[in-house]
Order: C-alpha cells, then structure tokens, then sequence
C-alpha cells in the first residue's frame, strides 16, 4: 500500500514537472493544460528584420528586391540590395526558402535595424496564409534600437570653505 501510493505521488510531480518545463508543449501536443496558449495561426516561418550589413550601420533602405513573394532562394542567392549611409550593400541568404511577404518595399524611406522586412516559409503551400500578415514594427524596432544611456549627474561643486 505505502509503496503504491509513493509510486502515485512521484507519479502526480512528474507530470506536474512536465507541464511547467514545456511551455509550448511541442513534445506532448496531446496534453491541454489551462496555462497553454497557442500564440500564432500561420505556418511555421522567420521573420526577416533589416540586417545590420556594417559594424556602424543604424538604419539603411532599400534600393531593389532580387526576388518577389513565392520565389524561392538558396543560401547565398542576394535577396535585396540595401543603402546604407557609405555604400550599397547586396543582402545575401544564409538559408534556403521561400519569400511569403515583402513587408518593406524597395524606396527611400530609411528602416532601421532589426525592423521586419520579409517573411521566409520552407513550403510553398505555406505562402498563400501569410497574404494578409502584419509584422508588429512597433515591438521589434523598439528591441533593435538601443537603450537610452542613463543622465550622468556632474557632481556638486565644493562648498566654499567658511572662516
């Protein structure tokens, strides 16, 4: 009997332990726990943000898309050419995939770094869901800009020394 029951309790915080260390549940799609919440509809994708293509490079725009929505790219293929403030820089793959959105059209409006740009899909079926996408800018360019520094009070000058 007390054999049971431990093995009933070690049991009960196991699975107690499995709910909390897999949040997204990826591993148990089966389970429904109350705190789960499925953040997005679309198809598995990545979201491109405006690369940082120079060491000082804040914010650039760009000249011309290479591909249009559907087309596929392989590693290396240039994606888009980007003005920066010293040159013009080509945008190069890392991955293969496939453009399911432009986000930022070719123009002279500046982007700044990590502000979406593009969304990638590996299928092609995945393309057609993302026709009506929305990319939060507001989230992402506030996580690429940097932090304000803190204001650095000059410290008080001696008092004069009294008599």
């Amino acid at each position: 009997m007390a054999t049971s029951l431990a093995r009933n309790l070690l049991t009960r915080a196991a699975r107690r332990s499995t709910l909390t260390s897999f949040p997204t549940h990826a591993a148990l799609p089966s389970l429904q726990h109350p705190l789960l919440r499925w953040f997005s509809s679309y198809p598995p994708h990545e979201v491109v943000g405006m690369p940082s293509l120079s060491p000082t490079m804040e914010s650039g725009s760009i000249s011309s898309w290479n591909v249009s929505e559907g087309d596929s790219f392989g590693a290396g293929d240039v994606l888009c050419s980007v003005e920066t403030d010293k040159a013009t820089v080509d945008f190069e793959a890392q991955d293969d995939g496939i453009v399911a959105k432009i986000i930022a059209e070719a123009g002279p409006g500046e982007i700044a770094c990590g502000t979406p740009i593009m969304v990638t899909v590996e299928d092609e079926g995945s393309v057609a869901a993302f026709k009506d996408f929305v990319a939060d800018v507001g989230a992402a360019a506030a996580s690429a800009a940097p932090a304000p520094a803190p204001a650095v009070e000059a410290p008080a000058a001696p008092a004069a020394p009294t008599p």
